[in-house]
């Protein structure tokens, strides 16, 4: 069961990091965290990429909203350090 885990994890890992959009939001977000409207100003994307791809960034568990602010996750410092 772990090795499947481990394989579905690192597919995750290896999906997030092709995309150079995905990646650039990680990086801006950083260790600090930024709000919405901090990444999205950053990121100069139209409405629909930035929702698209935050909301991939979320839902696969690369970064959480916490007390208004978008932070990575465990996931998220992963694919940071990955580059």
């Amino acid at each position: 069961m772990e090795r499947e885990r481990n394989k579905s994890h690192h597919e995750k890992l290896f999906k997030a990091s092709l995309n150079p959009t995905r990646r650039k939001m990680v990086h801006t977000i950083g260790v600090f965290g930024k709000t919405i409207e901090e990444l999205k100003q950053e990121m100069k994307l139209d409405d629909f990429l930035f929702k698209f791809n935050l909301d991939f960034l979320i839902q696969n568990g690369f970064i959480e909203e916490k007390d208004g602010k978008l932070k990575l996750t465990q996931d998220g410092i992963e694919l940071l350090e990955s580059g």
